[in-house]
């Protein structure tokens, strides 16, 4: 244990090191032009927030900075971190209950500005990712390690070099993770009492807990058992709300400050698919793999989860043993998740796709879900998987194909969609190279990856639409 955790270290902070380097390199006018800028574009923002033109333009990348940090949501964090949820101070008061409170408060409490808060979350992500796979992963050490690196590096990543809650969202649900596997329940119940604190997407988890409790737990004989184990599952989360609640109010004086922040958004809450747009092309590509490789295979396992429970619980269960262990049950509540997160896009979203990568590719359950498919796979697993890889590639062109919206599908903003299919190839044919050939494509993939990174984070550098 102790020599992979100094590995990881080793590899977490080279992946930062050829990052930032990259980035350094291609803010340099001749470097840009004679590479990337041949195949590429990046945004610039010219105007004020009311009258305002975002092109694209040949020019190098702009300096990391503490302003080019303060964009988009990271504002608002800080916003909350000074101010928390008082309306006096004008900062995004009508919005900013939308946001919980976990987060501004570790960034408040390391006294760091923007670009620290950045490298904190970078190494919160990393060490996140750490035990999720020393944990989860039942492979030797070789395997772990090109796992680890793997998603360390995959091309929606960005989303963690930045001053958003991601990496603690991460984290806190890593701790409940191990908590699980390892049955400790102090560190389960500390993790998701964090974790509630921290986006109010942790609501999708808790829903989740609840409907795989309900379908593998529910007995009338051991009604209070069932009471029991349930109790000791969400009582983390309903206090974690609890206390958000509580906090919002001593700032707001109003119990409902998060609800009334839903207000301010246009659109209403339930939407009809009017016509698919995303607020970039870049995000509407990382989307669209998101949609068909991950939100609709797990949409469809849920649904067959729910309507076929007595033959889930049958291949589950062996013998006498009529409880799922910890890892079953965390790949269910993950899967349920992104089923949830898909359902709420569609019903809510009316067909804009903005952010929706950074809700599923950028989550704790995308990730829980990789190491335990990961975990799974046989000789057997490789011909499924190529049924699915090749109905979801087919969908996913099909998709492309009738809808207008994101311009040359062959452009340098799609690339991070087909990095993610030539990633998810690797992740899943990988076992079939010997060694060797496993790491010469791993280091090329993350070379690529990172790359890819660096055009996303200046993007967000230029206050491009990219995510909010």
């Amino acid at each position: 244990m102790r020599k992979n955790v100094g590995k990881f270290s080793f590899l977490a902070l080279l992946n930062l090191i050829v990052f930032i380097g990259l980035f350094q390199a291609f803010q340099h006018p001749v470097i840009y032009k004679h590479t990337l800028g041949k195949i590429s574009k990046n945004y610039e923002r010219t105007g004020g927030w009311d009258n305002y033109s975002i092109d694209k333009v040949s020019k190098p990348y702009l300096e990391i900075t503490e302003e080019n940090f303060e964009r988009w949501d990271a504002d608002i964090y800080n916003c909350i971190k000074e101010h928390m949820y008082s309306t006096e101070d004008g900062c995004y008061h009508k919005v900013r209950g939308a946001f919980f409170p976990l987060f501004p408060l570790l960034w408040k409490a390391t006294n760091t500005g923007y670009t620290g808060i950045s490298i904190l979350n970078y190494f919160l992500f990393s060490l996140s990712i750490g035990l999720l796979v020393l944990y989860l992963v039942n492979s030797g050490p070789f395997d772990k390690t090109i796992l680890f690196v793997l998603l360390l590096s995959l091309p929606s990543t960005i989303i963690y070099y930045i001053p958003y809650s991601e990496s603690l969202f991460l984290f806190t649900m890593a701790l409940a993770s191990v908590g699980l596997v390892k049955k400790k329940y102090g560190l389960y119940f500390t993790g998701s009492f964090l974790l509630a604190m921290v986006r109010p997407a942790s609501l999708f988890i808790f829903i989740a807990i609840l409907l795989v409790e309900s379908l593998f737990y529910y007995n009338p004989v051991n009604f209070k058992n069932f009471i029991k184990e349930l109790s000791r599952k969400t009582i983390p989360f309903l206090s974690g709300y609890l206390v958000v609640i509580i906090i919002q109010y001593a700032y707001s004086s109003s119990w409902t400050t998060f609800l009334d922040a839903g207000k301010f958004w246009e659109g209403g809450f339930l939407q009809g698919i009017k016509s698919i747009s995303d607020w970039s092309e870049e995000g509407f590509a990382l989307s669209s793999f998101s949609l068909f490789f991950i939100s609709i295979p797990a949409f469809l396992f849920a649904l067959f989860t729910i309507f076929k429970r007595k033959k889930i619980m049958l291949y589950l269960h062996s013998g006498k043993n009529v409880n799922i262990d910890s890892n079953t049950f965390l790949f269910l509540i993950s899967v349920f998740y992104l089923a949830g997160i898909f359902i709420f896009t569609l019903l809510t979203s009316g067909g804009n796709m903005h952010s929706f990568f950074r809700f599923t590719l950028a989550s704790p359950p995308f990730y829980i879900v990789a190491i335990l498919i990961f975990n799974s796979f046989t000789d057997k697993s490789y011909s499924k998987s190529l049924i699915v890889t090749f109905i979801s590639i087919f969908l996913l062109i099909l998709f492309l194909h009738f809808t207008t919206f994101g311009g040359s599908r062959f452009g340098f903003s799609f690339w991070g969609m087909y990095l993610f299919i030539v990633n998810y190839l690797y992740f899943i044919f990988r076992g079939k190279l010997n060694k060797k050939s496993q790491v010469l494509l791993l280091v090329s993939l993350v070379l690529m990856n990172l790359i890819w990174n660096t055009y996303m984070l200046n993007i967000f550098f230029s206050n491009g639409w990219i995510f909010t």
